[in-house]
C-alpha cells in the first residue's frame, strides 16, 4: 500500500555503508586492535564517562520494520516483536498502547503522526502517539509524514493530495508523479515516466528542477548530490543551479558547510559550498559531519572521528562507526568471540561497554541495542 520505493536507498554506496548498521547490524572484515583492551580498562574508560542509563528489562525486538529507521521518534519506537507482531515501545520499553486488531502500524512516527493500514479493507490513516485514529483508513495510497506533509490518494484513478497532520488537504496534484513523496528542505525526489531520469517537486506538487539526472539525493542545507549520466556528481541548490560542478565519482550530504567527496582515484575529502577542498582527499569512505565530527576510514579499513580542520579526534580503532547524535556514536569491533557494539561519546570515551548485537543511533536521547536476535534493551541519555 505505501507508496515509497527503494531507488532513492540505493543511490550512494556511501549512505548505505554508514546507515546500515543502524537498522541491521554491522557487517567487518578485520579483526580490531581494540579486542586487545582488557575488561578492566574497558569498565574504567566507562566509569568515568558514563551518563547512559540501560533500561533492567530487555523489549522483544526483532528485525527493524521495513518503513523504519530503528530509532525513537516523538518519543516512541516502533519495533517488531517474537511473534511478527509490529508495536510502539516508550522510553522505559513498555507497549504505547495496544492497537485494535484490523490495524497494523507502518511507519516510525513523524510529526505526532504514524502511518497505520486497516487489514480488512487494505486502506491507510493515521494515528497519534496515543494511539487513536485521528486519521480514517479511506486512502489507498499513502506515505508517512515528512516536513510536516504526507500524500495520499483515495483511488488509484486519483492524482493524490498533500495532507497535514490533522488531515487537512493543503494541495490537489494536477498531476501524477512517480515518487517517494519523501520531502527534505521543501523538495521530494521524483522520476520521469519512464523511471530513468530524476527531478524534484516542490509542495505544490510543481515539478521544480525538471528531469536532467541519473540520481539524486534528499536536500540538505538547500543543496544535494545528483549524478549525471555522464557517471559524474556534483550539487545543485533548490532553484536547480549548479554550485559544485560534476567531477566527482560520489558524493555524501551538506552537513555543518561540509560535504564528503570521491574523487577519480577512490579517495574521499570534504568541500565546502564554493567546491574547495577544505579536507584533502585521503580516506577510503567519509561521512557527513555531525556534533563537529566524521566518521572517515582508513586504507586498512578502520574507523576514526575527524573534525572539521581534519584533525583526527578519535582514532581508527573501530572497524564500524556511526553518525554522533546527542553526543554519542554508535561503534564496532570484531573480535575472536564476534562481532561487539557499543557507544562512544565526543570525547572518544566509551559509555556502554562494547557487548551489542546490533546498535541503533541515538535520537531524543534515546536507542535501543540488540543483545540477541530477539532482545534489545532502551538506553537513555
Amino acid at each position: 500500500m505505501n507508496k515509497i520505493t527503494g531507488k532513492a536507498a540505493s543511490v550512494f554506496a556511501l549512505t548505505v555503508m554508514l546507515t546500515i548498521g543502524a537498522s541491521e547490524g554491522i557487517t567487518y572484515s578485520a579483526p580490531s586492535q581494540l579486542n586487545q583492551n582488557n575488561n578492566a580498562e574497558n569498565r574504567l574508560a566507562i566509569s568515568a564517562a558514563s551518563s547512559i542509563k540501560e533500561e533492567k528489562v530487555p523489549i522483544e525486538y526483532g528485525p527493524i520494520p521495513t518503513q523504519s529507521d530503528g530509532m525513537f521518534h516523538d518519543g516512541l519506537l516502533l519495533a517488531n516483536k517474537a511473534n511478527g507482531k509490529d508495536v510502539f515501545y516508550n522510553s522505559k520499553g513498555k507497549e504505547a498502547f495496544t492497537l485494535p486488531n484490523h490495524l497494523i502500524p507502518i511507519t516510525d512516527f513523524h510529526n505526532q503522526r504514524a502511518l497505520v493500514e486497516d487489514t480488512s479493507t487494505k486502506l491507510g490513516g493515521y494515528i497519534n502517539t496515543k494511539g487513536e485514529l485521528v486519521i480514517p483508513c479511506i486512502y489507498a495510497e499513502t506515505t508517512g509524514f515528512s516536513d510536516g506533509i504526507a500524500f495520499v490518494k483515495k483511488s488509484k484513478n486519483d492524482n493524490g493530495a498533500f495532507i497535514t497532520p490533522d488531515g487537512k488537504s493543503i494541495t490537489n496534484l494536477k498531476k501524477s508523479y512517480s515518487s517517494d513523496y519523501s520531502f527534505s528542505e521543501g523538495l521530494a525526489l521524483a522520476y520521469s515516466p519512464n523511471n530513468d531520469k530524476i527531478g524534484y517537486l516542490n509542495k505544490k506538487g510543481t515539478l521544480v528542477i525538471p528531469y536532467t539526472y541519473k540520481y539524486g539525493r534528499s536536500f540538505s542545507e538547500n543543496a544535494v548530490a545528483v549524478q549525471t549520466f555522464q557517471e559524474k556528481y556534483g550539487f545543485i541548490d533548490s532553484k536547480g543551479k549548479v554550485i559544485v560542478p560534476f567531477q566527482y565519482q560520489s558524493a555524501g550530504d551538506f552537513s555543518q558547510g561540509l560535504a564528503p567527496v570521491q574523487n577519480e582515484s577512490g579517495l574521499w575529502g570534504y568541500i565546502n559550498r564554493k567546491g574547495e577542498v577544505v579536507i584533502p582527499f585521503q580516506y577510503a569512505l567519509a561521512d557527513s559531519f555531525s556534533e563537529g565530527l566524521a566518521a572517515v576510514y582508513n586504507k586498512q579499513g578502520k574507523a576514526g572521528y575527524v573534525n572539521k580542520q581534519g584533525k583526527l579526534m578519535i582514532g581508527y580503532q573501530y572497524d564500524k562507526a556511526l553518525s554522533f547524535g546527542n553526543g554519542i556514536a554508535a561503534v564496532g569491533v570484531q573480535t575472536k568471540t564476534g562481532r561487539k557494539y557499543g557507544y562512544i561519546n565526543t570525547d572518544g570515551k566509551l559509555v556502554t561497554p562494547l557487548r551489542y548485537k546490533r546498535v541503533n543511533s541515538f535520537h531524543e536521547n534515546m536507542a535501543v541495542a540488540s543483545i540477541s536476535d530477539q532482545t534489545a534493551v532502551i538506553l537513555t541519555k
